[in-house]
């Protein structure tokens, strides 16, 4: 059993075998790829599952032939065909009977004098806005402007706000609510900078998601109850807005119009509106070879006996579908999607040039290939500046290239922080966070159980096992000790002089497999150290029996506790141990660059954060950012990410003491002014009581 879901009324047990193979061999069986968290399949002779993380995932393997078909979205056909994957298209997933999933019209007030597009300019713009998850992706959502407003491409300004500054100069006061980035600071500030496109609104200062002139049906009722010209919406919306498909009617249907791109006008009740632009059904789409077995195997699929596996086979497909319809012949891609009005234009409006793309460094391989995928996502959803993926050798040339601004963003861990920042002048941008304090880096201090060591004065002298110089743990511990005991001395000399801090300068040198978390771990367990400080994730794995190394058998199990210098947590936390301070495993840092460029790439990221992230809202994932990829772990983010945090959202965390000042202290070489001062200060008071001494005798000389 590869997977379990529970579907909204039952639980699905599909009759279906799962494997993960990466070599499929030719024993006539057909594989079809499900996403995870799809249902329940067990071993049947005809058809195998192969699972998939998410649907771009099952794209990679039915392009590899280790599965045969699958259930695409028209999004992910166009990631396909970007990506010159060959697959066929064979059959379309419906839930009602029309021929594309949605078409989108323009609908205008017959007294706004709106006759042709050459009108709309000045017109007051009725939209749908933003935050409407998968309603309708920014592509479409957008295509109404970008057909009549050409990009200025200023430098000045992101492409974010061009495009906004672009609507506001060219509609009259508008509606546009909900997010227009992801940052509230920076949408606040925006909104306040083109008023009018909130200013049909019916809440124009918060202009956001709820508004009664926001979403779908909002924009309708912007147009014919709030005063606009021109409402940018789906056909369906408007035939139910106005009365067409049995519900009651919200408006009087002879007072507005279809508008036409091509220059005329529609009666709303007309049985052919003219579509500025339609979005394609999701298909079921196949290899080249297998597209005509596949489509006739899907054609005889019904649900006449709950028990076989064509019943459990058309549940998996399906989804909130209800009719497979197979088309009269399996196309290409290509031809498929050209079916549909102006979709495949959508994605063809010319860029600004030189392009202003968010450049993000990898290095590998794997790293490469996944971030070009997440390249492909983000342009078939719409993300805008998209990002572009580079390779470099390793970490130190990537920060180079950030540097000098080859590239834009680079991932580094916990322990390259430091060096990023002091090192490459790069600076943090956003934060690779985790809800589980285990997968954050959250610094402890351990010590033998029957130790008498209580409190972090008492550690002065003692042998200490740290994981690494200049890594979280050694900062942190600097700063606690600075913090609890007034001291601030560099840990070298705090602590014994055959401690393993790993400070360069330290004559002392401790075994390499003493180093990392770990090896602070097994110094202490050894008796080599008095105290460790490590990362709470591994002392768990010790506690619960998780930590398998060979030297722990050698040792036998000991038993330890944990020192609080701070006390215990506070009550919001629900962290088992108390700790010194916690970061994040990942930071993705950039070179220093103009505001305008800082929030552009933030945006980016973030929008893609939200798209591709744990928190997608789609039944099933178009790509997964953090996950499993090409089934390796940990392919530029860590898979136990559950998101990327910008430094005030950290600070409003449930656990207390995040690093990030400690780091910005110690890149400014604070510690060690205080170092050298109080070294100064303790010169200085010796030189004085000399000075008295030497007085005091020529006095009791010249007697």
């Amino acid at each position: 059993m590869c997977v379990k879901v529970f579907f909204t009324s039952i639980l699905l047990t599909a009759v279906l075998a799962c494997i993960r193979a990466t070599e499929i061999p030719d024993d006539g069986k057909l594989r079809v790829c499900i996403v995870e968290s799809r249902g329940i399949y067990q071993a049947t002779s005809n058809i195998e599952c192969v699972v998939g993380v998410d649907r771009l995932d099952c794209v990679r393997r039915i392009h590899k032939g280790t599965a045969h078909f699958g259930v695409l979205s028209s999004e992910d056909l166009v990631a396909a065909r970007w990506a010159s994957v060959e697959i066929l298209v064979a059959s379309e997933l419906r839930s009602h009977n029309t021929a594309f999933e949605y078409e989108v019209v323009a609908v205008v007030d017959n007294e706004a004098d709106i006759h042709t597009v050459h009108d709309l300019r000045g017109a007051k713009l009725c939209h749908p806005g933003y935050g409407l998850e998968n309603h309708w992706t920014e592509v479409l959502a957008n295509y109404f402007e970008s057909t009549l407003i050409s990009k200025s491409c200023d430098s000045g300004i992101s492409l974010t706000e061009d495009k906004i500054r672009a609507s506001a100069r060219y509609f009259g006061p508008s509606c546009k609510a909900g997010p227009w980035v992801p940052d509230p600071k920076q949408d606040r500030l925006l909104k306040d900078r083109y008023p009018s496109l909130c200013q049909m609104c019916y809440d124009p200062y918060r202009c956001d998601i709820g508004d009664k002139h926001w979403g779908r049906r909002g924009a309708l009722y912007c147009l014919t109850s709030g005063g606009g010209n021109v409402a940018w919406a789906r056909l369906d919306d408007v035939r139910s807005h106005f009365g067409l498909t049995g519900l009651t009617a919200q408006a009087e249907i002879s007072e507005y119009s279809y508008l036409c791109i091509d220059g005329h006008l529609q009666p709303i009740n007309t049985t052919r509106p003219c579509v500025w632009v339609a979005k394609p059904w999701p298909v079921v789409a196949a290899r080249r070879n297998h597209a005509a077995q596949v489509q006739a195997l899907i054609t005889g699929l019904n649900h006449d006996d709950s028990k076989s596996w064509q019943n459990a086979l058309l549940s998996l497909l399906e989804t909130y579908h209800i009719e497979i319809v197979s088309l009269d012949n399996v196309i290409p891609i290509d031809d498929y999607l050209d079916q549909a009005p102006a979709y495949q234009g959508a994605y063809s409006f010319p860029e600004c040039n030189p392009p202003r793309s968010v450049v993000f460094c990898t290095t590998s391989i794997m790293q490469h290939i996944k971030c070009s995928w997440l390249q492909e996502a983000s342009q078939v959803y719409g993300v805008q500046p998209n990002i572009q993926c580079i390779r470099s050798p390793d970490l130190s040339n990537c920060l180079d290239d950030v540097k000098y601004k080859t590239a834009d963003v680079v991932l580094v861990d916990h322990e390259n922080r430091i060096r990023a920042q002091r090192d490459f002048d790069l600076i943090p941008l956003l934060y690779e966070f985790s809800e589980g304090m285990h997968q954050r880096y959250v610094t402890i201090a351990i010590v033998r159980k029957e130790a008498k060591l209580e409190n972090f004065s008492q550690l002065k002298g003692v042998k200490a096992c740290l994981p690494s110089y200049e890594g979280p743990a050694y900062l942190s511990v600097t700063d606690t000790i600075a913090n609890k005991t007034g001291q601030v001395v560099a840990l070298h000399h705090f602590f014994h002089r055959n401690s393993c801090t790993w400070h360069p300068k330290q004559k002392h040198k401790c075994p390499e497999h003493y180093k990392g978390d770990e090896g602070a771990f097994r110094c202490l367990a050894e008796g080599t150290g008095d105290v460790a400080f490590l990362s709470s994730s591994i002392y768990k794995q010790y506690m619960v029996g998780n930590l398998t190394s060979p030297w722990l058998h050698e040792i036998g199990h000991k038993s330890f506790k944990v020192l609080c210098p701070y006390g215990d947590n506070t009550k919001r936390s629900k962290f088992e141990y108390c700790y010194l301070h916690w970061t994040t495993r990942g930071h993705l840092m950039t070179h220093k660059n103009s505001l305008i460029r800082h929030n552009e790439i933030y945006n980016t990221l973030k929008d893609m954060d939200m798209l591709f992230g744990k928190k997608y809202k789609t039944e099933t994932r178009p790509f997964t950012m953090y996950g499993i990829f090409d089934q390796k772990h940990n392919i530029i983010f860590r898979d136990e990410t559950d998101g990327l945090k910008g430094l005030q959202d950290l600070r409003k965390d449930e656990n207390q003491r995040t690093m990030e000042e400690i780091f910005e202290r110690y890149i400014k070489e604070e510690y060690q002014l205080l170092q050298e001062n109080a070294g100064q200060a303790l010169k200085s008071k010796y030189a004085i009581i000399g000075v008295i001494g030497l007085q005091l005798l020529l006095r009791l000389g010249v007697q």
